[in-house]
């Protein structure tokens, strides 16, 4: 089985009538990830060089069955079913059993129903998905919601094999006025924040006249506001500085040109950052978790 979500992670129902006629979902298949291999070759030297890897895309298809009145209901059925996901257009799909890990898909491939020999109202069909952007399953919910509820809540938020821990320091994502802290990504695949436009934000309020400073991440790297300390750009108690995707913003202003447009990293586990050169500050990470 299988659910539908639209790109507001609302979820989406299958087309069917009040009859039950209609489209049934039976699974989804996803396959591992495909990695690009980068290699070169040198005069004289037998074989490859390899330099790099990258992972490329993965392969997905959804089964379903199509059950109808009778043969002329088939039809519309059938053609309610094409309007549906060319209407849908990019969504997101799960399989029930793990229900709150999503993958990011459309459907641009032509498909048609099978129908058994005879049988004018049912048919199966295999629609291929086309993964879009990144081939990971995400979180359908944000780091927020463990901060929010003080932990893994008892709702459908958050299902087994995310990587969740019951140690409440590990699913604390706001801290203030703390020279370091740890942030725990729950997901297998490391999260590098230049590439995830409003599935990670993270939010630094400044509560201080301040005129530079530095967020150190787990790799030992660091974004830097105001690197140059130009007078002009000093902070003041109450700015608020955003980093969302590529977007870096101080009260909806663009401040790109005012760091050292270092993108922040968070590695799978523990991630330990420290703050220089600030001290009364509240700082969250609002983020979702990548899966291979």
């Amino acid at each position: 089985m299988f659910q539908i979500y639209n790109e507001s992670f609302n979820p989406i129902a299958l087309p069917l009538d009040d009859l039950g006629y209609g489209l049934k979902g039976l699974d989804v298949e996803v396959s591992s990830t495909a990695q690009d291999v980068t290699e070169h070759t040198i005069q004289g030297v037998p074989g490859t060089i390899v330099t790099g890897f990258r992972d490329s895309s993965r392969d997905a298809t959804l089964n379903a069955r199509l059950k109808a009145k009778d043969a002329i209901d088939y039809r519309l059925k059938r053609d309610r079913v094409f309007a549906f996901f060319k209407r849908l257009g990019t969504f997101y799909i799960t399989e029930k059993q793990q229900g709150n890990k999503l993958i990011k898909v459309r459907v641009v491939d032509s498909y048609k129903f099978e129908r058994p020999v005879n049988l004018q109202t049912f048919a199966t069909v295999e629609i291929p998905l086309k993964i879009v952007g990144q081939p990971y399953w995400i979180s359908r919910f944000t780091s927020m919601d463990l901060d929010n509820n003080e932990g893994v809540p008892f709702n459908d938020h958050w299902s087994f094999g995310m990587g969740l821990e019951a140690d409440l320091d590990k699913l604390t994502y706001v801290y203030g006025n703390q020279s370091s802290f740890n942030i725990f990504n729950a997901g297998t695949v490391p999260i590098k924040t230049i590439q995830e436009k409003d599935n990670c934000i993270i939010t630094i309020e400044v509560n201080q006249s301040v005129t530079h400073f530095k967020l150190y991440d787990a790799t030992g790297r660091y974004f830097e506001y105001n690197p140059t300390h130009e007078a002009s750009w000093s902070l003041v108690s109450g700015n608020k500085i955003i980093l969302n995707g590529h977007y870096m913003t101080m009260n909806n202003t663009p401040i790109m040109e005012r760091t050292n447009r270092y993108f922040l990293n968070l590695l799978p586990g523990n991630n330990a950052f420290t703050v220089d050169g600030l001290s009364n500050y509240t700082i969250s990470f609002d983020f979702r978790f990548k899966y291979d």
